[in-house]
């Protein structure tokens, strides 16, 4: 029925009203701006009317009728949530992960090899968001946990009892091997007029790198890429220095396509977290979920740790949804 208001309007719609704009809610939503874009046009023709106010150099701002609508979009997305809980309770064979756009890139894929060997039937869905998102989503109950990149010092303090730190990782500068600052000891205030792009404005990766330039006066210029991809398609026009988790891009470094800047101030200190409401439950397949991405990044598993393959090769029990 096309005269119907659809949860994918829903939860587009609310998306834009909690992010603040457009390409916030396609990150936080794990969707493509396109498809966030073409399902507001779609809302606009349903109702009639125009949902966002279009602003040059500014986010899409909500109109009134919008504004209206924002109280039954959440109610139709609470009801269809309760609906299929109602109907798959007790068989639940599902692990909902969030995870940042790098770790979901380039560490999950072998953890999810290692995962999907002993546990097939066990569907793993994935979103894709930023770090504070992310954690609020495991504290909502909308994922069952989420790897993200923190800074070092104080990462993961006060979150749930089920979160740790899962490995130390490291941020990398990098530039085209067309440049000849590449491979050298460099200060800096070297960097001052070389704009540096990040994947996201509102990324970890940026507060971090602020901080690191004490002075205001001697930071250069941040720009937002979008993406780890356009970071690097950024880096490679020569004009920017890229920041990325080294690796994120350790296969073009290998290649000798970037160059890694060495700098003479220590880089800020990162590492990779796991957040979850409390420790899962051994044995279950999200606690077996949790192993595989920690043996795929190195890290120890616990003590006495071996994952159990279910009967005939299928998943016998369900993922405990986190308590909300």
């Amino acid at each position: 029925m096309t005269n119907d208001l659809e949860i994918r309007h829903c939860r587009v719609l609310v998306a834009v009203s909690d992010h603040g704009g457009v390409s916030a809610a396609a990150r936080v939503l794990g969707l493509a701006q396109s498809t966030v874009s073409e399902t507001l046009l779609s809302l606009e023709r349903l109702i009639g009317a125009p949902v966002t106010l279009r602003r040059p150099g500014h986010e899409a701002a909500l109109t009134a009728a919008a504004v209206g609508l924002l109280p039954h979009a959440r109610a139709l997305i609470s009801a269809s949530e309760a609906a299929l809980a109602t109907v798959t309770s007790g068989r639940r064979n599902a692990i909902r992960l969030g995870a940042v756009e790098s770790a979901s890139t380039f560490l999950l894929p072998r953890a999810l090899a290692a995962f999907r060997s002993h546990w097939p039937s066990v569907d793993v869905q994935i979103t894709i968001g930023l770090c504070d998102d992310l954690r609020k989503r495991v504290q909502r109950g909308d994922v069952d946990a989420a790897i993200t990149v923190e800074g070092a010092e104080g990462a993961l303090r006060g979150e749930g009892t089920g979160s740790r730190i899962l490995s130390p990782a490291q941020l990398c500068l990098f530039v085209s091997s067309r440049e000849t600052l590449g491979g050298l000891k460099i200060k800096q205030r070297d960097l001052m007029r070389r704009p540096l792009l990040l994947p996201d404005p509102d990324g970890a990766f940026n507060a971090l790198m602020r901080q690191w330039f004490v002075t205001p006066d001697e930071r250069p210029r941040f720009v937002s890429a979008g993406s780890v991809d356009g970071v690097k398609i950024g880096v490679r026009s020569g004009e920017f220095v890229g920041v990325l988790p080294s690796y994120a891009v350790a296969k073009e470094l290998a290649l000798g396509e970037f160059l890694d800047l060495h700098v003479q101030e220590p880089l800020p200190a990162i590492v990779l977290g796991l957040t979850t409401q409390c420790r899962p439950v051994e044995p279950s397949p999200l606690h077996d979920m949790t192993q595989c991405i920690e043996g795929a990044l190195g890290a120890p598993a616990s003590p006495g740790f071996a994952l159990r393959k279910p009967n005939n090769g299928k998943a016998t029990q369900s993922v405990r949804r986190p308590t909300r």
